[in-house]
């Protein structure tokens, strides 16, 4: 009866082929068209508060170059299609869904020589917050949204409640998408509607990067990845070059701010640059760099929420990324 035998480490064999191989967590990264598609998924409708085309939103290198310090002059002359950056960051449980919104001209209604309150460059940013569910994109639980020197919590899933920061309201949607109000002239962004004149662009993700035809219209805006544009010029910094402001994360010197000197030196942060509602507990740049870190400081989730992360190559290209997928971030930094 030994055939039986061989019989039945045959089937055995078969069977265990057969089963799904299931990987440990790792930083290596999916394919890239997954993470695009769930960003674009959930890309976010704006509503974006207009009084001329210093409202419109784009890319940093409108102009065609990766200057910062230019785009104040280049503003009237340069490509405003729409753009809006994009980056995701996964652990075991969570999508970390991060946008941001570049104008080159942050400026006020009055005259920028009298006002005091204008600037080259500005990029706001909004965070999603989504559960892995076991579907193909998940469930919102949350979002937060970056209005000039604060950060607001908003609600889409009841369970999740305060943290360090309050509960601001539910998230506003069209269909799965969130929807963000974005100010005229400063460009802070909410979840909740806000007076947005004296006109308004509407904005949705698509396949075309549109330029809106008046301050009352509608266009469609491309993602551009983070992680294979902003980040990796991260090391341009200084005068006349994409980025300044350094800064410490860990060991690493990387950039606080778009490079810019008109009306104020340098006042438009990079995604990562970001130093709002950090307590006690976070460092500057946590808040894009180490978002399951953030998220679980800023609101309280029902578990499970776990900060080991499957992906997240910023911390991984900083050398901040454990084996076992933990971020090893240090001690507070500090300015050089």
């Amino acid at each position: 009866m030994r055939w039986l035998g061989y019989l039945g480490l045959l089937g055995g064999l078969l069977l265990a082929a057969c089963q799904p191989v299931i990987p440990p967590p790792t930083a290596v990264m999916p394919p890239a068209s997954t993470y695009e598609a769930l960003a674009t998924y959930y890309a976010p409708v704006i509503y974006q508060g207009a009084a001329s085309d210093q409202d419109y939103i784009t890319r940093v290198d409108f102009d065609g170059d990766w200057v910062g310090n230019n785009n104040w002059e280049n503003q009237p002359y340069g490509d405003l299609s729409a753009y809006v950056y994009y980056s995701v960051v996964e652990t075991e449980t969570h999508w970390f869904l991060f946008y941001s919104l570049f104008h080159p001209r942050d400026y006020t209604p009055e005259p920028c020589e009298v006002s005091n309150g204008c600037h080259e460059n500005d990029m706001e940013s909004v965070q999603l917050v989504v559960r892995k569910d076991g579907t193909s994109y998940g469930q919102l639980q949350a979002m937060e949204t970056l209005a000039h020197g604060d950060i607001y919590l908003y609600t889409a899933d009841d369970r999740v409640g305060a943290g360090f920061l309050p509960v601001t309201g539910p998230v506003q949607r069209e269909g799965d998408r969130p929807v963000v109000y974005v100010e005229t002239y400063g460009h802070g962004i909410y979840g909740h509607a806000i007076p947005l004149s004296p006109g308004r662009v509407v904005y949705r993700v698509g396949p075309k990067a549109q330029r809106p035809v008046g301050i009352d219209t509608q266009a469609t805006y491309r993602l551009l990845s983070i992680y294979d544009t902003l980040w990796a010029r991260r090391a341009e910094m200084g005068d006349g070059r994409a980025f300044d402001r350094p800064f410490f994360y860990g060991p690493n010197l990387i950039p606080a701010a778009i490079d810019g000197d008109t009306y104020g030196v340098d006042r438009a942060n990079t995604p990562w640059g970001y130093d709002q509602a950090r307590g006690m507990k976070l460092h500057r740049g946590d808040w894009f760099l180490d978002p399951a870190k953030a998220l679980a400081f800023h609101a309280t989730f029902p578990p499970p929420f776990s900060r080991r992360y499957v992906y997240n190559p910023y911390l991984a290209d900083l050398g901040l990324l454990s084996p076992k997928g933990f971020s090893t971030r240090g001690v507070q930094q500090s300015s050089p």
